[in-house]
């Protein structure tokens, strides 16, 4: 079974770099001939009261020939937390502005024998009904896929790269972690995917591969130092995983993409301008 994990688009209404990268690689993604594709997020440039920069990309990702499951990230619902970029909190309306344009923000596939689980990492912490409704939804997770083997994916990551930097901005809230670790120790899990950190890195956890992938849209180079996300490959991509006996994920992107620093994407400098955000 072939999956790919596509993050980080950043499409903006206004076109530009991102909106050309993630047409690019959804015409690549279409020749690697996956079975399911899942995008982790961040589906829109910055504003998740954006409502244009939604139709932009439902209409892009549209050209996926593979079924397509989409979980949002901060830029999308904005994020839970005292300090939300941009003071975009997430909300119930947010939340519901999603779901209207991409559909349900969790999900279970059973592809081939395996699960391939994706749930919305904004609403942990958030207080929000949605939030609770998350929650009784995974703890049926064991129930659901029983002994098959699982994969996981999240916008923000289960696990810091560092336990001193478990927060809502980098991860799942520290709040949350313990009782979503009660679940996950119940299922057969093979591999962790996700986004939010701008870079490819692939480590190991309890005999699960941990897969950060890279954006389709912007690079992030030096912007947030090792010792906080880890270190990884600042490039733009997408990543591969082949499922068989093991999960084997693998870096893929075209040839000839741009690859500008955040600040030089003028479509992110009018977007931040928009929230008020000085940066």
């Amino acid at each position: 079974m072939r999956l790919v994990q596509i993050t980080d688009t950043h499409i903006s209404h206004l076109g530009g770099s991102p909106s050309t990268n993630a047409a690019r690689f959804v015409e690549y993604i279409n020749t690697l001939n996956p079975d399911l594709v899942v995008h982790t997020g961040d589906v829109t440039i910055l504003d998740p009261d954006e409502d244009r920069d939604r139709i932009a990309a439902k209409q892009i990702l549209a050209g996926i020939a593979a079924p397509l499951r989409v979980l949002p990230g901060n830029h999308d619902v904005g994020e839970p937390g005292d300090d939300p970029f941009g003071d975009r909190p997430v909300t119930s309306d947010r939340v519901a502005a999603f779901r209207a344009h991409f559909g349900i923000d969790r999900f279970v596939d059973i592809v081939d024998g395996w699960a391939i689980i994706g749930f919305n990492s904004e609403l942990f912490d958030s207080g929000l009904p949605e939030e609770d409704e998350q929650w009784a939804w995974i703890e049926t997770l064991p129930e659901q896929v029983g002994p098959r083997p699982v994969v996981i994916f999240t916008h923000k990551p289960v696990r810091a790269y560092a336990p001193e930097h478990q927060n809502t901005h980098l991860s799942i809230g520290p709040d949350s972690l313990p009782r979503l670790e009660k679940v996950l120790a119940e299922l057969d899990v093979r591999a962790y995917g996700s986004g939010h950190l701008h870079h490819y890195a692939l480590t190991e956890r309890d005999g699960a591969a941990v897969v950060s992938a890279p954006s389709t849209a912007f690079v992030h180079r030096g912007a947030i130092s090792a010792d906080v996300v880890g270190p990884g490959l600042a490039q733009l991509g997408v990543v591969e995983y082949e499922l068989g006996e093991r999960v084997l994920p693998a870096f893929r992107a075209p040839l000839g993409i741009v690859e500008p620093e955040f600040l030089e994407v003028e479509q992110a400098r009018i977007a931040l301008d928009a929230m008020g955000v000085t940066l």
